[in-house]
């Protein structure tokens, strides 16, 4: 297990301006231009820094799917999905979202994987929805798709359900905290021990914590 310690915010910025989630500056440049669009939170130093590490570890594997379809469960605005492009090419990434607006939002900051559904945002609530199976409706299609990874970096903020839908061929992504203190917190871990217990894998690829000032963040990488 790896422990990443990063004790001030500084030492979090030192992290994320060496990590993997560099924001292009056509994408830096909309962001700033619509700034009052966007969550600013969606981009705190703590994010930044999970997401990067999240893809550090994810594309540097030794497992990684040649032009995967992926779905992200919970995916807010979409914050991954371009450098998902970048360095995972994926040949298509769903980001699966309970709010309406967020979908919206996400699909605009990702507009230019919208052609040919490189990217397509879905409203839908996750722990509803078969992950070894997912259908949903989206754009006025009724969707049929087994996705080759499924990421969860929002584990927090919902209950087990999703996860014991994914079936033994499919690669997971997760991320949770143990920051039971924050709005929407529902369904934390308090350790390693616990995330692994409570989301067993039976062949695990990564699994590591980073300690923040905040919080604690949690990620395993494998299969059931």
């Amino acid at each position: 297990m790896e422990t990443i310690k990063l004790s001030t915010w500084q030492a979090v910025s030192d992290y994320c301006d060496a990590g993997f989630l560099q924001i292009r500056m056509s994408q830096f440049e909309h962001l700033y231009q619509h700034a009052n669009y966007y969550p600013r939170h969606a981009y705190s130093k703590g994010q930044l820094a999970s997401k990067s590490w999240l893809l550090d570890k994810l594309c540097n594997s030794e497992i990684l799917i040649p032009n995967p379809t992926v779905a992200i469960l919970g995916s807010w605005i979409g914050s991954l999905v371009d450098p998902l492009h970048r360095y995972m090419p994926c040949e298509r990434i769903y980001g699966i979202d309970a709010d309406p607006e967020c979908v919206a939002i996400s699909e605009k900051l990702n507009q230019e994987y919208l052609e040919g559904w490189r990217y397509k945002g879905v409203c839908a609530d996750v722990t509803q929805l078969d992950c070894s199976n997912m259908q949903f409706e989206t754009g006025g299609e009724l969707i049929d798709v087994t996705p080759h990874i499924i990421v969860n970096t929002s584990c927090e903020h919902m209950n087990s359900d999703w996860f014991d839908s994914v079936s033994t061929e499919q690669l997971i992504v997760m991320q949770t905290n143990n920051s039971s203190e924050f709005d929407g917190h529902v369904n934390t871990c308090a350790s390693v021990d616990a995330m692994q217990e409570q989301y067993p894998l039976s062949n695990t690829v990564y699994v590591g914590e980073m300690h923040t000032p905040a919080y604690t963040r949690l990620m395993q990488i494998g299969y059931k």
